[in-house]
């Protein structure tokens, strides 16, 4: 099989219709009109009239549906992801392959993931979507850039030799901060080791939910239902059966549909910890350059830029609103409210 082919990004993107204000009022999420959607080979729930891209076959089919408005909002699968390394050493020497007169290595470029563990695959996604044979398989791959683990949850691999985590994650793309639950499996694959092809690793049944931090709490169970939609004909999967017996065979039976992904997504969600929940508001702030103070005596919260508190600590009496405080690291109630804008509400 051809190692050029075998990046195979298999991503869908569900986006809701909303509207929504900030200021401290909540989020209003219009009426989203579904239709299925229905290739023949593969049909899934989707937003009407929202564009479907298809690409690749079986084990490194690929297709993607999206809102060219919200990018950012998005759910997505990757059936087979890389080869990319396991380690500096093995890069060099295919670079010394190449150097000597060897064929060229179409994933050259693909980064060093060391130590091979999911959420590090994850955070090295951004390089990944960069390199020309990802931009030559499907030009919209997502990027991820800036991604942090807020949590890390390993789950049961049904790939030998690999591991699953289902990870919660914050990330920037096109200038937004987006907020997101993946779940991701690697393993090893060295056909033979001391030349090209040997040391490389793949990330394997990559999926998912995504969109814009202040809306994925309201809109990650509608991403979700959408993920458990999606479903491939029995013929096709008989086909595949025939043409890539092992390959297709192993990630088949990790889910014949993407119904099981889909409970492990909402199960996570549902019982995430409340300390995940502040983490992430505080690494958003962290991101986007802001801090948040709340009025002890109203229990208002307000949003200013990074660094203002130091200043209006020390120059108190110059404002009425004169008791305004950090807000408290474990304080669940008040990260999770909306918050207002400081600099139109401080007097």
């Amino acid at each position: 099989m051809n190692r050029l082919s075998s990046l195979s990004i298999l991503f869908g993107v569900i986006v809701l219709s909303l509207s929504f204000c900030t200021n401290g009022q909540k989020n209003s999420i219009t009426k989203l009109e579904m239709e299925r959607f229905d290739s023949g080979f593969f049909s899934i729930h989707k937003p009407k009239g929202w564009k479907v891209i298809t690409a690749g076959a079986c084990s490194e089919f690929a297709f993607l549906i999206r809102d060219p408005s919200e990018s950012i909002m998005q759910i997505f699968y990757f059936g087979q992801v890389g080869p990319v390394y396991m380690s500096n050493q093995q890069k060099q020497i295919d670079y010394q392959y190449m150097n000597m007169g060897g064929y060229p290595i179409a994933w050259i470029e693909m980064p060093v993931v060391n130590p091979l563990t999911p959420s590090n695959f994850l955070t090295k996604f951004h390089r990944i979507a960069r390199t020309q044979v990802a931009r030559s398989f499907i030009s919209q791959c997502p990027r991820l850039d800036n991604l942090q683990i807020i949590s890390a949850l390993p789950q049961p691999s049904q790939i030998s030799g690999g591991s699953t985590e289902l990870i919660r994650a914050l990330f920037t793309e096109d200038g937004k901060l987006g907020e997101g639950l993946f779940l991701v499996t690697v393993a090893p694959y060295m056909p033979f080791t001391g030349g090209p092809g040997g040391g490389n690793a793949y990330g394997l049944m990559i999926t998912g939910i995504t969109a814009p931090k202040l809306e994925f709490r309201n809109i990650e169970n509608v991403l979700i239902r959408s993920v458990e939609s999606f479903t491939m004909s029995q013929p096709y999967v008989n086909n595949c059966m025939r043409q890539q017996a092992i390959t297709y065979a192993g990630i088949l039976k990790a889910g014949k549909t993407l119904s099981e992904t889909s409970d492990i997504i909402m199960k996570g969600w549902e019982n995430r910890n409340k300390s995940d929940d502040i983490i992430s508001e505080r690494r958003s702030d962290a991101i986007l350059g802001k801090e948040r103070l709340y009025d002890p005596n109203t229990g208002e919260v307000y949003e200013f830029e990074n660094g203002f508190y130091d200043n209006y600590n020390i120059n108190r009496g110059k404002y009425d609103m004169n008791n305004l405080q950090l807000l408290p690291k474990n304080n669940y109630d008040l990260w999770m409210k909306a918050s207002l804008d400081g600099n139109r509400h401080l007097r």
